[in-house]
Parts: structure tokens; sequence; C-alpha cells
């Protein structure tokens, strides 16, 4: 595969070269996981649902959703419309995240039940371990005014 490295080389642990890092980096930040995964119960989504479904600045937002196209995992559709209309939506590896996702949340799923953790019911709705109340599901995050 283009290997140029040498015998010394291997020696020392390139962490930020490693498989690992790579995975922490693309999409297992704090808001990464779920951001992929709202877009891929939506299918496509505009920035305000995102603001609607999880309790997350708008900077913060703006800077993950820039990072996920740049990594290829989301697309950016703009429409030419007034005002502009912006979706996101998932690429064929960004699904493949989401697949990984679901199978870690399935883990901690069981393994919190297991422990007797207490675990959030609106991510158990999301993620169909409990029946969804549309009206929550809608709205979680109402803003206080």
């Amino acid at each position: 595969m283009g290997d140029t490295q040498t015998p010394e080389d291997y020696r020392n642990f390139q962490i930020d070269q490693d498989p690992y890092s790579y995975v922490l980096r693309t999409f297992c930040n704090r808001w990464k996981p779920f951001i992929l995964h709202a877009i891929s119960v939506d299918k496509n989504i505009r920035f305000n649902r995102f603001t609607k479904q999880l309790p997350i600045s708008e900077k913060v937002l703006s800077e993950n959703l820039r990072e996920l196209e740049a990594d290829e995992l989301i697309i950016r559709t703009v429409y030419p419309e007034v005002p502009p209309r912006v979706e996101y939506s998932l690429t064929p590896q960004g699904r493949e995240v989401c697949r990984m996702l679901r199978m870690l949340y399935d883990w901690g799923w069981h393994e919190m039940k297991r422990r007797r953790l207490p675990i959030d019911p609106l991510g158990e709705m999301w993620h169909g371990y409990r029946k969804p109340e549309e009206s929550v599901m809608n709205e979680p995050y109402k803003k206080s005014r």
C-alpha cells in the first residue's frame, strides 16, 4: 500500500495515524453521533430542526456540520429559494457510520440495563427502545423565554 516507512519507524507508535484516532476525530465527539442519528431518522434535515432536537448552540452545531461534511459523512444541499433552504443528508459512508453507532447504542443500552443505570427516555424513543411520544420527539428542547 505504498508504505514508505522503515523498520525504525515502526518502533514509535504514531497515535495520530492510528485508525482509532481517525474514528474518534471523525464521528466520536460529543455531538456528532447525535447529529448523524438525527439525520438518519429524518432522512433530510434542516438546521433549525437540529436546534429543536438537541441542546446545542448554533455555533457548535455549525462547526460539527462543517466537519461532518468535510469528512464526507453528510451532504449539504442549498436550494435556490428566498430565504435559502439548506438540508443535510447522509452519504453512503454516513449511513455506514450510523449502522456502527446503532450497534454502540445497543451495547450501551443493554449494559446500562444490566447495571440498572438510569437511561434517557427520549434517547430510548429515538432508538426504538420506548414507544415514541410525538409531542416530545418533535420539540424536546423547547427554549425557555
